[in-house]
């Protein structure tokens, strides 16, 4: 599941918010260096310029991915449960919590992964499915996301690698979740993991 989840954030961060007139899979052939150049840029190597380049990275994901769209789904029938006030605040804290925790894995194990462009899919009028295959370690490992149109930009909503998609993985776990807990108390605890993921990656940065 971890390798699934890391190239799923290689891919995310290699697909920009675009113009809708532009296809998405050739804006993600075209921009694949750009969240890579970030990974290897020669000034975020010290590991006192970790933190800039995760918040970069960070920015960089939060502007390709419909965060807003992926929490939705995750939560599935249980968003009604959830006021406006705690809708903002669950995909605040989830998307902070995502970037936090895959990012910070990606900046230690990037390296050097490609992918290969295969093929576009259209689902609906607003939402497309595009095959890719990234290369991981001398093996070609098939990864399909789902884009969506939003405001005349494409982004993407979730990605299925290896047949688990992120989308259903995470509403398995918050619906066994929100049977004994309330939004409150699960927005709560994902602002608790983002604490625990902040000091886990400090003391790793510490310690190296």
């Amino acid at each position: 599941m971890r390798k699934s989840f890391f190239i799923c954030l290689l891919v995310v961060l290699s697909t920009p918010s675009v113009s809708h007139s532009e296809q998405p899979i050739d804006v993600l052939q075209k921009s694949i260096n750009m969240g890579i150049a970030i990974l290897e840029d020669p000034q975020y190597q010290d590991i006192t310029e970790k933190d800039r380049q995760q918040e970069i990275l960070c920015e960089t994901a939060w502007e390709a991915f419909d965060f807003k769209e992926f929490s939705k789904r995750v939560l599935g029938s249980n968003w009604r449960n959830f006021t406006s006030s705690q809708r903002r605040q669950f995909i605040d804290v989830f998307s902070e919590f995502l970037c936090k925790y895959y990012i910070t894995r990606l900046q230690e194990r990037y390296t050097d992964e490609e992918v290969i462009y295969l093929s576009q899919h259209p689902l609906a009028d607003s939402r497309v499915l595009v095959k890719v295959n990234v290369l991981w370690k001398g093996v070609e490992v098939p990864v399909q996301i789902r884009m969506i149109k939003r405001n005349d930009t494409w982004k993407v909503y979730d990605i299925i690698v290896l047949g688990v998609s992120g989308v259903r993985n995470y509403r398995a776990q918050f619906q066994s979740i929100l049977l004994k807990q309330s939004p409150t108390q699960v927005i709560g605890l994902i602002e608790n993991r983002i604490k625990q993921e902040e000091k886990r990656a400090h003391n790793k940065r510490k310690a190296n």
